[in-house]
């Protein structure tokens, strides 16, 4: 495939969710406008998410759809899990990796021998703990993973969750100092998947806090910078990433980090997280749209997408 089919096939992808009406699979609630969706995010105080979430697969089927029936956006979110689950089970891949969206940040990669998380959460994640061969997680902030999926990798399913602040099956490489963590380099190889790591800032304080993966399967490259301030501690080892996952409102400069980058294709992520509150680090889709008109008007790719996408 040539960069620009690539780049074509991820650019459909997104527009689908940006226009027009949002659904998430042939079972899901009646479709609705983007602006519509927003509403529906912003009835959501993080008191309700946090009850509903935190609880995990414990919740009863009737209780869910109760939730669903008070809180359209927690019907789209479960509607967007299912969606994903049942491609992940159904997509064969031969050749590049593919990769869906969860939820506001998390991605999970199908390559040919291989399925891996970054930043997975979500209620319903430790379901996934049995189909996963590894996890990434790039931080210690409880938006980015739940102790729940973490349990079921480690204690269940014995498998490893790369992170610089867990303790995981010889993963672990974050032993911390004052300020932060180690800074060393480090590379993991998992079937067909090498990963390798270094740090960035989240912000003046939390200083190399969040890991940037770098993800290599054959020729195709992601790049995951998490939480990232600091676009001139993006130094990926590939000139051209395919994919750039970045989080563009936690203070980072997107014009700049994107030229330190030179990604393909730059994914804009970590919007309306409902554990934050509204105009309180809640981004909307249209924040997002801002950032990706400021990288294109720069030059480069981008995309904003929702819940449930598959990205590549």
């Amino acid at each position: 495939m040539t960069r620009g089919e690539f780049l074509k096939g991820a650019a459909a992808c997104g527009a689908m969710a940006a226009s027009g009406r949002v659904a998430f699979g042939e079972d899901s609630a009646a479709p609705v406008s983007r602006s519509e969706f927003q509403r529906e995010i912003d009835d959501i105080t993080p008191a309700v998410w946090g009850g509903y979430y935190l609880r995990g697969t414990d919740i009863a089927p009737e209780e869910v759809s109760a939730v669903r029936a008070k809180y359209p956006a927690l019907g789209r979110y479960e509607d967007a899990f299912d969606k994903v689950l049942a491609e992940v089970k159904a997509t064969e891949v031969t050749d590049r990796p593919a990769v869906w969206f969860v939820y506001n940040m998390g991605f999970l990669v199908k390559t040919a021998k291989t399925f891996f998380s970054v930043d997975l959460h979500h209620r319903r994640a430790e379901e996934l703990a049995p189909m996963l061969d590894f996890a990434l997680i790039t931080h210690n902030h409880l938006d980015h993973y739940t102790e729940r999926f973490y349990a079921a990798m480690n204690n269940v399913e014995k498998k490893t969750v790369v992170s610089n602040f867990k303790d995981n099956y010889g993963a672990f490489f974050g032993k911390k100092h004052p300020g932060g963590y180690t800074r060393a380099v480090k590379t993991f190889e998992f079937g067909d998947v090498a990963v390798r790591t270094t740090y960035t800032d989240h912000n003046s304080y939390l200083v190399d806090f969040t890991t940037v993966f770098e993800i290599k399967v054959g020729d195709f490259v992601m790049y995951h910078s998490g939480d990232c301030s600091s676009a001139a501690k993006l130094k990926p080892e590939c000139a051209n990433p395919d994919l750039w996952m970045h989080h563009p409102l936690c203070g980072m400069d997107v014009v700049a980090g994107a030229a330190a980058v030179k990604p393909k294709l730059s994914v804009v992520a970590h919007l309306n997280e409902l554990g934050h509150a509204k105009n309180h680090a809640r981004w909307t889709w249209a924040q997002g749209d801002k950032a990706k008109e400021k990288l294109e008007a720069a030059g480069f790719n981008a995309l904003v997408p929702l819940w449930g996408d598959r990205i590549v």
